[in-house]
């Protein structure tokens, strides 16, 4: 028993989708869910509800929704620290449909526009009831990376080159590189 609900979204606080890290050993992303889809959401959290609680025993208690007030989501997954079963990373596709790489999925910042599919399920575990929020699939819209640089698709490195022109400095291919100028006026040794 579970509703699935799919909207155009942008990911927001701390996002690490690349591979597991920190204390926890797990990944992690937020997002905001979208009005129209959160009032649908509420309104089948009820119903879901009301299955889970039909299911519990002793005296009931609910717990708070997976996202606040203003709808902001936050999605965590990975292997974790072992204190808890591995949650299933989510597929992040681009917008052929394609799998996107590890490398490209270790720059994804704040600000990326995404359209995600998620699973709203329902949990029962003794007297506790609540719904939980899984994420089946993320397709990167628009890429907001880690230098900075936000990637909508539609220009080829060859005409960004080309609006940029050619000027000295910097080349990737051969690299000049030369100490640092220093200044030479009188320090002050302590």
């Amino acid at each position: 028993m579970a509703n699935r609900y799919k909207f155009a979204t942008e990911l927001t606080g701390f996002i690490s989708v690349g591979e597991d890290s920190g204390k926890f050993n797990n990944r992690t992303f937020a997002y905001t869910v979208p009005p129209d889809t959160l009032n649908q959401i509420e309104t089948d959290r009820e119903e879901l509800l009301t299955w889970a609680k039909s299911k519990a025993t002793g005296r009931v208690q609910v717990a708070m929704t997976p996202w606040d007030d203003a709808g902001t989501c936050k999605y965590t997954y990975g292997e974790g620290d072992g204190s808890r079963k591995a949650k299933p990373e989510p597929v992040f596709v681009d917008t052929s449909g394609d799998p996107i790489e590890k490398a490209v999925l270790m720059g994804v910042r704040k600000g990326t526009k995404v359209n995600i599919i998620v699973d709203q399920k329902p949990y029962c575990m003794g007297p506790n009831v609540g719904t939980s929020m899984r994420v089946i699939g993320v397709q990167i819209v628009e890429l907001v990376s880690g230098n900075g640089a936000v990637d909508s698709g539609d220009m080829s490195v060859a005409d960004v080159a080309a609006m940029f022109g050619s000027v000295e400095g910097f080349k990737a291919d051969s690299p000049a590189v030369r100490p640092a100028a220093v200044a030479t006026e009188d320090s002050y040794d302590f």
